[in-house]
């Protein structure tokens, strides 16, 4: 057992301390917004929609640049060689500040000195689906075949090493069984798999199964926060079924370069917590299967500490390498 998950911090909101008068003013021009992931992900997402609301509250434009690649690291050191007065940000999941320094043998920047937390974006349900077709039809089902015949049954994700494997990982270790890892190139090619019945079980974003909801091309096992999705309640939770207090989802948040004045990192949070909060963002990006969260810069950066010696234990006990 490697310990109790709760990871998915911020679902609910904490308030920002006001800045101070003199940073009122900020932005005087355009603000960019990096991305390391490719475009129509969640992570996209989240810096396209919460983007889109920080220009018309700041009256600046706000651009959304994707330098895919690298598991978000080229996006992330872009920014962090950054100017640090808050116009160029970073939108990424918590890998790169989480998973990637845990993973990976040497990276381009310091995930503590060279990225300024700044605000918890967004929350991305995980969901396993299985195949129709798989020999197994609930996730105690799979549970119970795990055991009796440990690494008989592939599972697939969006990649080594993504937060869906550690969640996969955590999940087998927390379950007491092992399973037949098979790493594939983005989301909607696990999904795939499943579909084609290629493997049994996938873990995948909840963005990647809600178009599915409903039809009988997979069936849904489980979703991995703690409690039950409001955008597909109907679908029991891993905590409900099998491993108690499981909860891990794919987080996004914003990102300044190190060196960011504090009062320029107190106005973005503020404003950012202010478009999170504002009527109507939770039905918008529910539509595109997000979760609204928010965090104080300082709960941000104490959720980073915690997840990535999590994680470092769970890297530890699976034998997780990237070459």
């Amino acid at each position: 057992m490697l310990g109790r998950l709760g990871f998915v911090v911020g679902m609910g909101f904490v308030l920002a301390a006001t800045p101070p008068a003199f940073a009122q003013s900020f932005p005087t021009k355009g603000v960019r917004i990096e991305v390391g992931a490719a475009p129509g992900g969640p992570v996209d997402i989240a810096a396209r929609v919460v983007g889109e609301k920080l220009g018309e509250l700041w009256h600046q434009p706000v651009t959304v640049e994707n330098r895919v690649g690298a598991s978000e690291m080229i996006a992330a050191d872009y920014v962090a060689k950054a100017t640090p007065d808050g116009l160029t940000l970073l939108m990424s999941s918590l890998n790169t500040v989480t998973i990637n320094p845990v993973v990976f043998k040497s990276i381009a920047y310091d995930p503590d000195k060279d990225l300024e937390p700044i605000v918890l974006a967004t929350g991305n349900p995980m969901v396993f689906v299985a195949s129709p077709k798989a020999p197994f039809g609930t996730l105690k089902e799979m549970i119970a075949l795990a055991h009796a015949k440990p690494e008989s049954i592939s599972w697939a994700t969006p990649g080594l090493a993504t937060t869906n494997h550690i969640a996969g990982e955590w999940f087998a270790a927390e379950a007491g069984i092992r399973m037949f890892h098979v790493p594939y190139k983005g989301g909607p090619a696990a999904m795939n798999a499943v579909i084609a019945n290629d493997v049994p079980v996938a873990l995948v974003s909840l963005i990647q199964a809600i178009p599915f909801r409903g039809t009988d091309k997979v069936r849904v096992l489980a979703v991995t926060t703690g409690k039950r999705t409001p955008l597909a309640p109907e679908w029991p939770t891993v905590s409900e079924l099998a491993v108690p207090g499981f909860d891990l989802a794919v987080q996004t948040a914003l990102f300044a370069p190190g060196g960011t004045p504090r009062a320029i990192v107190d106005k973005i949070n503020a404003d950012a917590m202010q478009v999170l909060q504002a009527a109507g963002m939770r039905e918008r990006l529910g539509s595109l299967g997000v979760e609204p969260a928010g965090s104080t810069p300082a709960a941000l950066a104490a959720l980073i500490r915690s997840m990535r010696a999590q994680i470092q234990r769970v890297v530890d006990h699976a034998g997780i390498k990237v070459q």
